[in-house]
């Protein structure tokens, strides 16, 4: 049984269901259901530290038939806003702030 302080939990530490996030890349695997730039909400944090994402109502439509994207590693992810654009390094003070920098 895993608990909270393994390492492929400890991995995924930083987002919790609910945060909205972005892929950096592609899905890996041979059945890619998630692009680079695709970004949705955080369903569920698994045992091993990978993500399941809602994408559907984000970046596709909500009838699309690949509303989800299951097991995607944390590596893939970074944090976005509600219109997908990256927070990258000091975007949570933007965000704060209202918009970007001048």
């Amino acid at each position: 049984m895993r608990s909270p302080s393994d390492p492929g939990v400890s991995a995924a530490r930083g987002l919790a269901p609910g945060d909205l996030v972005r892929l950096r890349r592609d899905e890996p695997g041979p059945l890619v259901t998630a692009f680079a730039g695709d970004w949705g909400k955080v369903l569920q944090v698994n045992w091993d530290g990978t993500l399941d994402l809602l994408l559907a109502g984000y970046c596709r439509p909500r009838t699309d038939p690949t509303d989800r994207a299951l097991s995607v590693p944390r590596a893939c992810l970074e944090p976005c806003d509600s219109f997908g654009r990256s927070l990258g390094a000091g975007g949570r003070h933007w965000a704060a702030q209202g918009g970007r920098p001048r």
